[in-house]
């Protein structure tokens, strides 16, 4: 499965300039990007510090132990006090009770070396592997088609302190009517002249055009330009 998507634009504006109208054609030249979605594995692993009471556990459950096989070993150790016993005629300790003592401490024992190991256990470092989705991104390119018209953008002409709005069209055009040339600049020599003017079309920024003046220069053959911006 893959998708394409639009990463960059940049606005090409085309002007032409009859006598006092100007006319603008603004164009959205598009780059393009086709990115894969591929199926992958995740691998996430997880890192455990074992805790120091696992060491306590396995420690008592050392000392439970050894104390329930002393007990068996030597159950009169750990018997009540002797009686007499007049059929040996002679004094004995009932092992009962050691064995008892041994029992429960082999239980104690057992518990705690259980509670260890189960502690080691999730102490261990683990690896958990999912299903994800892995993105591939191919090489930026023009799309298909690579332009097409800037319609409906808010664009601004700035002459010096006058800044016309208009929007453009379905088609990208905008049209302006120049201001006189008498506001536009004191000069009353009839050779041309550039006038320097600005284009603002929305994200694109300011792009600078030159028009000309007197405006009759361009009445017969108008006065044509391009400017872009950079991809935004």
């Amino acid at each position: 499965m893959s998708e394409t998507k639009v990463v960059a634009i940049a606005v090409e504006a085309r002007w032409s300039q009859r006598g006092g109208n100007l006319e603008v054609e603004l164009r959205e030249l598009r780059s393009c990007q086709t990115v894969a979605h591929l199926p992958a594995r995740q691998e996430e692993r997880i890192v455990r510090k074992p805790d120091a009471m696992i060491y306590f556990e396995y420690g008592l459950a050392a000392v439970a132990l050894g104390v329930s096989a002393l007990a068996f070993a030597r159950p009169e150790l750990f018997a009540a006090e002797a009686a007499y016993d007049a059929e040996r005629m002679q004094y004995v300790r009932d092992p009962k009770t050691g064995r008892r003592v041994g029992g429960v401490f082999t239980a104690v024992g057992l518990g705690l070396l259980t509670a260890g190991i189960v502690d080691s256990v999730r102490a261990r470092d683990q690896v958990r592997v999912s299903d994800t989705v892995a993105l591939r991104e191919g090489p930026v390119q023009p799309c298909d088609p690579p332009s097409g018209p800037a319609s409906g953008r808010a664009v601004e002409l700035v002459l010096g302190d006058r800044v016309l709005a208009g929007n453009a069209d379905a088609e990208g055009r905008v049209r302006f009517t120049l201001p006189a040339e008498s506001e536009m600049s004191p000069e009353t020599d009839a050779s041309p002249r550039a006038l320097a003017a600005t284009l603002r079309v929305g994200f694109a920024g300011a792009l600078p055009i030159s028009l000309v003046a007197p405006y009759a220069h361009t009445a017969d053959a108008p006065h044509t330009g391009t400017a872009r911006s950079g991809a935004q």
